[in-house]
C-alpha cells in the first residue's frame, strides 16, 4: 500500500533532488523505447557489495518535474515490506515496483505519449553510498490513419479510375498522426515506387504517386500506400486497384461464309474481345440497323457474343451484312466486320407470251411460243413446262407439235386441247420454283358437243323438244336449223328456235311419214361458222332392241354379276331390268333395275342354277329378253383340321420311338451309300469288259482276215447270174467290196466268241447299264435313256447255227421291245440293222426294189426309233439275232408291232437270204 509522504520527508526529498540534479550530468543514461499503449519498465540498480548492507529508500524522479513521482520506503521495515507511494496525478494506478534479485524496475502499464521523459532512480543504502540511475523513456506514437485521394480530391478506398488508355493520373496518400514522423511509401504491384512525403498544411504527411501513360497492361494493377514509424507494430496501409475503360480489340462475324437458303432462319454470331466494359454490338444490313439480337458475356468477361436470328430472303442477296463493336466509354471508332450475303433460293420464274402475239386473239391453228424468265441462285439445272399441272416432257412433245428449246416453249398449230394454264418450273439445288400460270385462251369455231342423243324417237303428232349443244370459244354463238328427208330439205323457222347460251332448242312435231328425217344444226361465233353440223335423226319411237353379249362376270355363293351390251334404244331413253328365276321351279328370286346393262344380284342360295332374263325398257315398251343360265358357287364343306382334332395318345413320339426312327434313318443312309458304291463298281467292271473285248477283236483282226467277205462275193455273183437283182443287192451289202460289216456301226457292241463264266455273270448283274438303242435307220446312235429295263425269262429258240442251234441266253430288254416269242426259229442268219442303208443304196444302183421281191419268205423290218434287246451269247450257242432286220421262214406269221416300226416292211425270199452268205457267223454282227 502506498502511503502519503510526510512534510518532513518531502523536505528531505526535495533537498536530495536538488543535490542530485546538480550532479545528474555525471550519471549514465539508459534508453527505453515503447509504443504508446504498451508496458514500459524503467530499470534501477539496487545491488550492493557491502556485507549486511540493505536498501532503505528508492525514489523515482521525472527530471522535467523535479519532484519524486514514485517511492519505495524500507527504512523502518524490511525491504520486502517496504512502503510504496505513487503520484496520482502523473502515474495514477499505472505504476508499480518490480524486483527480481538485485535488479528492480518501475513498470508503467499502458504508456501514454505524455509519459515520454527522462527518469532518475535514487537508491539509499544502509551502509553503501547512494546510487542514481537515469532512464530515457521514449514513447512512439504510430500514425492514426491514411487517406488515398485522386486528382479531384476524392477519397479512394478500393478502386481508382476508370481511366482510359494513355491517361497519366496522380494519386495522393495523406498520413495523419505519428511520432516520430512516419515514413510514407507507394508500391505498385508490390514494387516500391516512391517513399518521399511532404508535410502539407493541416499537419499531415502527403506522398504523391504519378501514373504515366496508362496502358491495357495497367488494368487491375495494385497501388498500395504504406505508412509506419516503428517496426514493433504493423504499418498502416491502404490499397487501391486501377480500373480502366478499354476499347474493343477485334470483332468477328461468324456463320456467313456459307450460302444461306432463302426462307430459312439462321442464328448468326458476332464476337468482340478486349473491351471494358463489354462492347455494344450492333447489326447492320446495307446501312440499315437490325434489331432483335441477344448478347452474352464469357466467364472471364473478355468476350462478348451477339446472336442475331436472321431470316434470309431473296431480296437479301448480295447485300452486306455487318456487325459493329464499340465502347461508348472510350472515345474511339467502332470496329466493324461484314460480308456479302450469298443467298440461295428457289428459282423465281416468270412466264411471258411471245412479244408478237396477242393473248386475246389466238385462234385454233396458230403457232404460239412462250419464254420463261428465270432468276435463280445457284443457276437452274433444268427448266420444266407444265400444262394444266401436267409436265410437258419429251414423250408429250413427240409428234404433238410441241417444241422445247432451252427456256422456250413452242406450240405449233394449237387446238382447243392446247388451251389451259401453262407454267414453267425452274429447278436447282434449292428446289423447284413454278411461275404463275398463264391461261392460253384458244379461240375456235363451234363444234358439236359429244355424247348428245343423236337418234330421237317421236310418235306422230307428238311434240318433241330437240336440243343442240355446241362447244365454242367465244361462247357467244348463233344457231341455224334445217330439216332434211328423202324428199326435200328446208330451213327451220326462227320462231321455232330458242337459244340458251351455247344450247339451241327447236320444237318439232311430226305429222306424216315425210316428217321423219334428219335435223341439222349449225352454230356461228366471231371465229367462224361450224364446219360440220350436228345431226339428229328423227325416227318413229318404238320399243328398244334386246340387249346382247350378256355374260356372268362374277359368281359367289350368294350373288351373280351380269353384264350386257345395250341395243338400239328405240329413239327414247332406255333402262334395263334383270329377272332371276330358279332353273327348275322358275320361282322368281330377284328383280333388279339399272340405268346400264350391268347388274349385281344378291340374296341367292349357294350351289343353285338360275335363269336370268335381261330386258330393255323405254316409254314405248319392253324389249324381248336375253336369257342366260348361271349358277352360284357351292358352299364349302366343313373339314376338321388336324390341329382341331384330339391327337391320339399313341401318336406321341416317345424317346424309344425316336431312337428307333434314328436307327432306321441311319440304316437307310447306309443302304443308299452301299447301292451307290455297287453301281459304281458295276459301271467300272462293264468298262473293263468293253476294253477287254476291244483288245480281243484287235488280236483276231491281226491273226487272220475274215473269210466271210470273200465268201460273200461269189454268192453275190451267183445270185446276179440267176437274174435276181434284189438278192444281189443284199449279198453285196453284206459281203461285197467296201463293206466292213459291223466294225464301223456305232450301234453294235462286239461280242466275244467265248466268254468266261464269271464275265457272263457279271454282265447279267450289270445289264441295266448296257443298253443299245437305234435312233433311225441310218444314224445308229445309242440312247440308254429311251426306256425302262425289264428282266425277261429265258426261252428256247432254235437259231441258225451249225448243228441245229441252241437256246438263247438271258437278256435285258427295253419297254416296247420285241418279245422273245416273236423270234421264231429261223434258218437264215439275222442281218444287222446297219445293213439297211446299204440295201437301199444297192437297190438304187441296180434298179431293184426290195418291196417287190418274189415269195414272202423273209421279212426285213426297219424299226426307226425302236429299241432292241441286248443278248448274251452262251459258250457254244448260236448268237441270237438282235438286229432291226428279222428273217422268218416262209409262211410264219409276223405279229404286227405298229408302234415299233415307222418304215415299210421289205420282203426277201429264203434263197436270197441264203445266197447272201453266212452273215451270222460274223462275231461282230451280234448285239
Amino acid at each position: 500500500m502506498v502511503k502519503p509522504v510526510t512534510p518532513y520527508a518531502t523536505f528531505l526529498l526535495t533537498i536530495g533532488a536538488l543535490t542530485m540534479f546538480a550532479s545528474a550530468k555525471d550519471i549514465p543514461l539508459i534508453d527505453v523505447t515503447v509504443v504508446a499503449g504498451e508496458s514500459a519498465r524503467l530499470p534501477c540498480n539496487i545491488s550492493t557489495s557491502d556485507i549486511g548492507d540493505t536498501v532503505l529508500l528508492v525514489l523515482w524522479y521525472r527530471e522535467d518535474l523535479g519532484t519524486p513521482i514514485y517511492s519505495v520506503d524500507a527504512r523502518e521495515r524490511d525491504f520486502s515490506q517496504a512502503e510504496l507511494w505513487s503520484d496520482e496525478r502523473e502515474l495514477g494506478r499505472r505504476a508499480y515496483f518490480v524486483r527480481s534479485g538485485q535488479t528492480a524496475a518501475l513498470a508503467l502499464d499502458q504508456t501514454l505519449p505524455r509519459d515520454q521523459a527522462t527518469y532518475r532512480c535514487r537508491v539509499d543504502f544502509r551502509i553503501a553510498q547512494t546510487r542514481n540511475t537515469r532512464v530515457n523513456l521514449t514513447v512512439i506514437e504510430p500514425p492514426t490513419h491514411l487517406v488515398i485521394q485522386d486528382e479531384a480530391g476524392n477519397n479512394r478506398t478500393s478502386v481508382v479510375g476508370p481511366y482510359t488508355e494513355g491517361d497519366s493520373p496522380f494519386l495522393y496518400c495523406d498520413v495523419y498522426g505519428g511520432r516520430p514522423r512516419p515514413t510514407v511509401e507507394w508500391y505498385r504491384d508490390d514494387r516500391l515506387v516512391t517513399n518521399k512525403s511532404v508535410q502539407v498544411p493541416g499537419g499531415q504527411l502527403r506522398a504523391e504517386m504519378a501514373l504515366r501513360a496508362l496502358g491495357r497492361q495497367d488494368l487491375r494493377s495494385s497501388l498500395r500506400c504504406r505508412a509506419y514509424n516503428n517496426h514493433r507494430r504493423p504499418a498502416l496501409e491502404s490499397t487501391v486497384v486501377v480500373d480502366m475503360n478499354l476499347r474493343p480489340l477485334d470483332v468477328r462475324l461468324l456463320g456467313v461464309g456459307q450460302p444461306l437458303s432463302a426462307g430459312r432462319r439462321y442464328d448468326l454470331l458476332c464476337q468482340s474481345s478486349g473491351s471494358r466494359p463489354p462492347a455494344k454490338i450492333t447489326w447492320w444490313l446495307d446501312g440499315a440497323r437490325l434489331d432483335g439480337s441477344k448478347e452474352t458475356l464469357s466467364a472471364d468477361g473478355n468476350t462478348t457474343t451477339s446472336t442475331l436470328s436472321f431470316a434470309a430472303s431473296v431480296d437479301d442477296a448480295d447485300k452486306r451484312l455487318a456487325c459493329r463493336a464499340e465502347n461508348s466509354a472510350v472515345s474511339s471508332e467502332a470496329l466493324e466486320d461484314g460480308a456479302r450475303l450469298q443467298i440461295h433460293y428457289v428459282p423465281v420464274t416468270t412466264l411471258k407470251l411471245g412479244t408478237s402475239l396477242r393473248p386475246e386473239s389466238i385462234r385454233e391453228g396458230s403457232d404460239v411460243y412462250f419464254d420463261c424468265h428465270v432468276k435463280a441462285q445457284p443457276p437452274v439445272t433444268r427448266v420444266e413446262w407444265r400444262h394444266n399441272g401436267r409436265p410437258l416432257g419429251p414423250s408429250a412433245s413427240r409428234g404433238a407439235g410441241v417444241i422445247l428449246s432451252n427456256q422456250s416453249l413452242v406450240l405449233q398449230s394449237v387446238g382447243r386441247a392446247s388451251g389451259g394454264n401453262y407454267s414453267c418450273v425452274g429447278v436447282n439445288s434449292e428446289g423447284a420454283g413454278e411461275s404463275k400460270p398463264f391461261h392460253l385462251d384458244v379461240l375456235y369455231a363451234p363444234t358439236c358437243k359429244p355424247n348428245q342423243s343423236r337418234v330421237i324417237g317421236v310418235a306422230k303428232n307428238e311434240r318433241a323438244n330437240i336440243s343442240c349443244e355446241v362447244e365454242a370459244n367465244p361462247a357467244d354463238v348463233s344457231f341455224q336449223w334445217a330439216f332434211n328427208n328423202s324428199a326435200d330439205s328446208q330451213d327451220v323457222a326462227p320462231s321455232r328456235i330458242s337459244l340458251a347460251g351455247s344450247v339451241s332448242y327447236v320444237t318439232y312435231t311430226p305429222v306424216t311419214e315425210l316428217d321423219y328425217g334428219t335435223l341439222l344444226c349449225w352454230a356461228r361465233n366471231r371465229v367462224g361458222r361450224q364446219r360440220s353440223p350436228c345431226v339428229f335423226h328423227i325416227v318413229a319411237a318404238g320399243r328398244p332392241d334386246p340387249v346382247h353379249n350378256c355374260s356372268v362376270v362374277n359368281a359367289s355363293t350368294d350373288s351373280l354379276s351380269v353384264r350386257c351390251s345395250e341395243g338400239f334404244n328405240g329413239g327414247l331413253p332406255q333402262s334395263f331390268q334383270i329377272e332371276v328365276r330358279e332353273a327348275q321351279s322358275q320361282h322368281l328370286r330377284a328383280n333388279v333395275s339399272s340405268a346400264t346393262p350391268a347388274f349385281n344380284v344378291g340374296g341367292l342360295r349357294p350351289g343353285e342354277r338360275y335363269q336370268a332374263s335381261v330386258y330393255a325398257h323405254n316409254p314405248k315398251g319392253r324389249s324381248d329378253p336375253f336369257v342366260i343360265t348361271a349358277a352360284t358357287v357351292p358352299a364349302p364343306e366343313r373339314q376338321l383340321t388336324a390341329s382341331h382334332q384330339e391327337r391320339p395318345r399313341g401318336s406321341l413320339l416317345t424317346p424309344a420311338l425316336s431312337v428307333v426312327a434314328g436307327v432306321a434313318a441311319a440304316l437307310l443312309v447306309v443302304s443308299l451309300v452301299t447301292a451307290t458304291l455297287v453301281r459304281m463298281l458295276c459301271r467300272r467292271r462293264a468298262r473293263r469288259q468293253r476294253q477287254r473285248r476291244k483288245r480281243n477283236d484287235a488280236a483276231d483282226a491281226q491273226a487272220a482276215p475274215s473269210p466271210d467277205k470273200s465268201a460273200a462275193l461269189p454268192a453275190a455273183a451267183a445270185i446276179a447270174a440267176k437274174g435276181d437283182p434284189a438278192a444281189a443287192v443284199v449279198a453285196a451289202a453284206l459281203g461285197g467290196p467296201g463293206y466292213d460289216g459291223d466294225d464301223k456301226n456305232p450301234d453294235v457292241i462286239p461280242q466275244p466268241a467265248a466268254v468266261e463264266h464269271d464275265e457272263h455273270a457279271d454282265f447279267l448283274a450289270s445289264c441295266h447299264q448296257n443298253i443299245s438303242t437305234i435312233e433311225g435307220s441310218s444314224t445308229g446312235v445309242m440312247s440308254p435313256s429311251r426306256g425302262r429295263l425289264q428282266k425277261q425269262p429265258q426261252r428256247a429258240v432254235t437259231g441258225p447255227g451249225p448243228g441245229g442251234g441252241g437256246p438263247y441266253g438271258s437278256y435285258c430288254t427295253l419297254r416296247n421291245g420285241l418279245p422273245l416269242r416273236e423270234l421264231a426259229p429261223v434258218s437264215p442268219p439275222m442281218m444287222h440293222s446297219g445293213v439297211e442303208q446299204d440295201l437301199h443304196t444297192s437297190a438304187q444302183t441296180t434298179g431293184a426294189s426290195l418291196e417287190h421281191v418274189g415269195t414272202p419268205v423273209g421279212v426285213i423290218a426297219h424299226m426307226s426309233s425302236a429299241t432292241l434287246p441286248r443278248h448274251w451269247q452262251s459258250p457254244g450257242a448260236v448268237p441270237a439275232p438282235a438286229s432291226s432286220v428279222v428273217a422268218t421262214p416262209a409262211g410264219y406269221p409276223v405279229p404286227p408291232r405298229r408302234h415299233l416300226y415307222s418304215s415299210p416292211v421289205h420282203l426277201l425270199t429264203s434263197e436270197q437270204l441264203t445266197a447272201a452268205g453266212p452273215v451270222a457267223n460274223k462275231r461282230e454282227s451280234t448285239v
